[in-house]
């Protein structure tokens, strides 16, 4: 690509950081409160600030300048801890940060669950789930059942400019990606957010492969087989997984499937699959925009992934600037893929070192390449 503008002075490639939780589950992509505050004294000690979505707008749309030391601290998804634990600790160290929520998953309180000031202040309640976003099932299963923001709490983040807003789109779904399956959709430990399609999810149903909704052509299973495991397999979790510990329940399944071999379901055609990013990418950002109040040009890809249809369309709906999960540089006038490296909570310093990594375009690229 062609980049519009070369920075004079400043840095040569921004380092954007990519964070989900905030809170106290032990997992991959949470960096635990204490931790996160580590992270952000560190950085600050060190130099760095985590600038605001408008100045990365600037920087990476029409290439303006950000002085030494400047990265983006960004937040996938929308999760109530970023408004509980992130937003004190960016302003504890004078940060600033974009948050990238699902529309469709901001609860509808009508205000904030603990007013602005006080969750600024560190002194706020916090509800509970927020912590520790996770339940353990009668049948020792875990699964997570996230506490998302409000739309009264996002919209004051937003209109404060600590902890600004952009889109992810409607609902982060995925789709069916083939008919080829090995099990059933059933009970189990579910640790991840988002797996799931447009379609409510059936216990029983064959467990077909669920990939990035924005890049795929999708699987629609046949709603008449979809009817007759709904009345053979209880619907209820705790039904749902007692008809799977008895031996009965799978056989009769098993068998009820295999009268559906060969017609299992179709792939959608060129219109349905239009329409149906068209609701992901331009209703999303719709939806976004009534509860911010203004115009939004910033997308963060769903799942991180996306086909050149979906980019025309989100073009079309009026985005200008495109988030991905993966790490490269950012030179100024990068606004069609912007790279985001992941936050670890391993250590206090890794935002820092890597954030110094990603600030030569040449180190940024090469650790792009290598997967870092």
């Amino acid at each position: 690509m062609l980049f519009k503008f070369r920075s004079r002075n400043g840095i040569k490639s921004l380092p954007v950081i990519m964070n989900h939780y905030v809170n106290e589950v032990e997992w991959r992509m949470t960096v635990s409160p204490a931790r996160f505050d580590e992270q952000c004294r560190i950085l600050a000690e060190r130099g760095m600030r985590g600038i605001s979505l408008d100045e990365a707008e600037a920087y990476l749309f029409d290439g303006e300048g950000l002085p030494d030391g400047s990265l983006l601290l960004t937040f996938d998804d929308g999760y109530a801890d970023n408004y509980f634990y992130a937003l004190p600790i960016l302003h504890k160290y004078g940060h600033k940060a974009v948050c990238f929520p699902v529309a469709d998953r901001l609860e509808a309180q009508p205000e904030p669950r603990a007013p602005y000031d006080e969750v600024l202040s560190g002194r706020a309640a916090v509800p509970d789930g927020v912590a520790r976003p996770l339940t353990r099932t009668a049948q020792g299963f875990t699964v997570r059942k996230d506490v998302f923001l409000g739309r009264a709490e996002a919209a004051a983040m937003d209109a404060d400019g600590i902890f600004r807003i952009a889109a992810h789109g409607r609902g982060h779904y995925g789709v069916y990606a083939s008919p080829a399956y090995r099990d059933f959709f059933r009970p189990r430990t579910q640790m991840r957010t988002f797996y799931r399609t447009e379609e409510e999810p059936v216990w029983g149903m064959p467990d077909f492969p669920v990939k990035p909704g924005l890049r795929f052509r999708a699987f629609i299973p046949d709603p008449d087989m979809a009817e007759a495991v709904k009345k053979l397999v209880p619907q209820d979790f705790d039904a749902a997984a007692d008809f799977f510990a008895g031996r009965s329940g799978p056989e009769d399944l098993r068998a009820l499937l295999a009268t559906y071999k060969g017609r299992l379901g179709r792939y959608e055609t060129d219109a349905e699959r239009r329409d149906r990013m068209w609701r992901e990418i331009g209703l999303g950002k719709e939806e976004l925009e009534r509860v911010l109040g203004h115009t939004v040009r910033s997308l963060c890809w769903p799942w991180g992934r996306r086909c050149a249809e979906a980019e025309k369309l989100a073009r079309d709906a009026g985005f200008t600037i495109f988030f991905v999960v993966y790490g490269g540089a950012n030179p100024p006038g990068r606004h069609d893929a912007v790279h985001r490296f992941e936050n670890s909570n391993r250590s206090g310093t890794w935002p820092a070192t890597q954030a110094r990594l990603h600030m030569s375009p040449l180190t940024a690229g090469i650790m792009g390449l290598i997967g870092m």
